[in-house]
C-alpha cells in the first residue's frame, strides 16, 4: 500500500500488542534517521530565524501567553494549560525548541505506530510549517499513537492518557479519537475504563475553573480562529459534509483503509480544519499520497494563505482511492 517507514515490513494497522512492538523496535533506517535529523535542522533554522528577526513564533506564543491569563487566541481544552505554563517559565527559543521536539516526537512515534512513512511525513511541507509556528498536531498525534498502543497493551489508564492529549485540540482530536475508540479490539468495560483518567482530569480543570467551556465557546464566536488554511468543505456545503462520514463506517474495508478515509473524511467534514493537520493522514499508511502535501510550497508562494484551501484535493483523492481503488484491488486479490 505504501514504502515502508523503515526496513521492516509494510505495516497495515493492527491492535495486535507483539506486532506493534515489534514494528516499534525495528531498527530505523537511514532514510528515516534523515528525515528526523533535518526536521531537527529545520527546527534550530527557525530558532534562528526567529531570534534574528525578533520574531515570536505565531502559534507557540499564543500557548505561552495562556499563562499570564491571555486567551484572546486559545482554542483547545484548558487541562493542558500546565504545560504551558511550564513552558513559560523558560527562555521563548529554549521552551520553543522544546516545543518543536516533542511535535517531532509525536509525529515519529505516530508514523511507527500507525504504519506510515517517517520519510514522507516528517519531510512534508505540513511537518515544516508547524515546526515554524510552532504549533502543537504533532503532540495531539502522539497522544493518539500513545492511545492504541497502550490499549493494545491492555494499559488502560496510559491509552486513556494519550486519549486526553488527543482531544486537547477538539476538531483533530475528537473524531478520529471516537474512531479508534471504537475501533480498538476492546470490551465495553475496558473502552470504559480509558475514560476514567480523562474524567478525572476534565473534573479537575472545570474544579479549578468551572466557567473554562464557555469561555472558549465565546472565545470561538467572538474572535475566531483565522480560517485561510482550511481545507473543509463546510464552507461551501454545510452541514452536508457530515455525510462523508457513514461509508468509513459502513463499508466493508480493512482497518488501515477505513481509518484512512475516516482521516479524509474529517479533513473534509469538520467546519474547521487546518491543511497542516493533514499530517495525520500522512502518518498513516497512504505511500506516495503523502507527497502531495508539498503542494503547499507553490501554492504558498503564488497566493499565500489564500492557495492552502486548495489542498482540500489531497484528502479528496485520498477517501475516493480508498473507495474505489482499494475495492477493486480487493475484487482483483479473489
Amino acid at each position: 500500500m505504501g514504502i515502508p517507514a523503515s526496513n521492516q515490513p509494510a505495516l497495515e494497522l493492527t491492535f495486535q500488542a507483539n506486532l506493534l512492538d515489534e514494528h516499534l523496535r525495528a531498527p530505523l533506517a537511514w532514510w528515516d534517521r534523515l528525515a528526523a535529523l533535518t526536521c531537527m535542522t529545520v527546527l534550530a533554522l527557525c530558532a534562528l530565524a526567529h531570534l534574528a528577526r525578533g520574531h515570536v513564533p505565531y502559534d507557540y506564543s499564543n500557548y505561552i501567553r495562556t499563562a499570564s491569563g491571555d486567551f484572546s487566541h486559545y482554542y483547545y481544552a484548558h487541562w493542558f494549560l500546565p504545560v504551558f505554563f511550564l513552558l513559560s517559565k523558560l527562555p521563548l527559543l529554549t521552551g520553543y525548541l522544546l516545543w518543536g521536539t516533542l511535535n517531532l516526537y509525536g509525529a515519529f512515534f505516530a508514523v511507527r505506530v500507525f504504519g506510515g512513512s517517517a520519510l514522507l511525513a516528517l519531510l512534508s511541507f505540513q511537518m515544516f510549517y508547524i515546526l515554524y509556528f510552532g504549533q502543537i498536531t504533532g503532540i495531539i498525534l502522539g497522544g493518539l499513537a500513545l492511545f492504541w498502543w497502550e490499549a493494545a497493551h491492555r494499559r488502560l489508564d496510559l491509552a486513556g492518557l494519550g486519549l486526553l492529549i488527543a482531544t486537547t485540540k477538539y476538531q483533530l482530536g475528537l473524531p478520529l479519537v471516537l474512531f479508534l475508540w471504537l475501533a480498538a479490539d476492546l470490551s465495553w468495560r475496558e473502552r470504559l475504563r480509558c475514560l476514567l483518567v480523562p474524567a478525572i482530569v476534565l473534573t479537575a480543570s472545570l474544579v479549578v475553573s468551572p466557567s473554562w467551556p464557555l469561555r472558549s465557546l465565546d472565545t470561538i464566536m467572538t474572535n475566531p480562529p483565522n480560517d485561510w488554511g482550511s481545507i473543509s468543505l463546510w464552507r461551501w456545503i454545510g452541514p452536508w459534509a457530515l455525510l462523508l462520514f457513514l461509508p468509513p463506517l459502513v463499508l466493508r474495508r480493512s482497518l488501515s483503509d477505513r481509518l484512512v478515509m475516516f482521516a479524509a473524511a474529517a479533513a473534509l467534514a469538520m467546519p474547521y480544519f487546518q491543511q497542516t493537520d493533514l499530517l495525520f493522514l500522512f502518518v498513516l499508511p497512504v505511500g506516495w499520497t503523502a507527497l502531495a502535501g508539498n503542494l503547499g510550497y507553490p501554492l504558498m508562494a503564488a497566493w499565500s494563505w489564500n492557495g492552502l484551501p486548495t489542498l482540500a484535493i489531497v484528502p479528496a483523492w485520498s477517501y475516493l482511492e480508498m473507495i474505489f481503488l482499494r475495492k477493486q484491488e480487493s475484487a482483483n486479490l479473489h
